[in-house]
């Protein structure tokens, strides 16, 4: 039932197949299989690194926001794309558009400032996401986004520094536990009130 509509577009089953199992597909038939009416067939030609611009350019707008998500995971989207899928009415295409390691600073500096704490989460996790930007995510409201900063392998000492002191314990396990945190915030954070943070803080320092 499923390929139902991807008959209806006189494309080869054996490009579909090809497809559905992630094996080679030319660019003709991924330009063919894109007029699919069958969302699931669209979603899996947004997730070829192959696929043309002009196409991704489509998806972009599909109707079906599961479509849109995967050209904002894909890896070859073109900057202008992600631009679009940055602005998004769903929260869930722009998470991954803060996701995708190849968004450039610009886009992931406009998703700091977005409404949703989870798409402001995903881009402080974002292992490609510049120090000011971390930065600035280290002084979120909100206690997932801190916690984010606080795991991101890439968040400058400063940041960590900074976030040790968090009103929140969980964020400051979390410092205890990045394996890039200084000897002498470890240091402190082994005298902390909470018991949770001076065993993670001493543990990290037998390591």
């Amino acid at each position: 039932m499923k390929n139902e509509n991807a008959i209806k577009s006189h494309i080869p089953k054996s490009a579909l197949a090809r497809l559905m199992s992630n094996e080679e597909v030319s660019r003709e038939e991924l330009i063919e299989l894109a007029k699919d009416e069958n969302a699931d067939v669209r979603l899996s030609v947004a997730q070829n690194p192959k696929t043309p611009k002009e196409i991704l350019e489509i998806f972009s707008k599909d109707e079906d926001y599961h479509v849109r998500i995967s050209v904002a995971e894909n890896l070859s989207v073109p900057k202008e794309i992600l631009e679009i899928l940055a602005k998004d009415k769903i929260w869930l295409v722009r998470k991954f558009v803060a996701r995708n390691p190849e968004t450039p600073k610009e886009i992931l500096e406009l998703l700091v400032k977005d409404k949703d704490r989870y798409v402001r989460a995903f881009v402080a996790q974002n292992p490609n996401t510049p120090k000011e930007i971390l930065e600035i995510l280290a002084n979120d409201k909100n206690l997932y986004v801190r916690a984010s900063v606080a795991e991101n392998l890439k968040t400058p000492k400063e940041s960590l520094e900074f976030l040790a002191k968090d009103e929140d314990s969980n964020v400051r396990i979390i410092i205890a536990q990045n394996p890039n945190t200084p000897k002498e915030i470890l240091e402190i954070l082994s005298k902390d009130e909470d018991p949770s943070v001076r065993a993670s803080a001493t543990k990290a320092l037998k390591i």
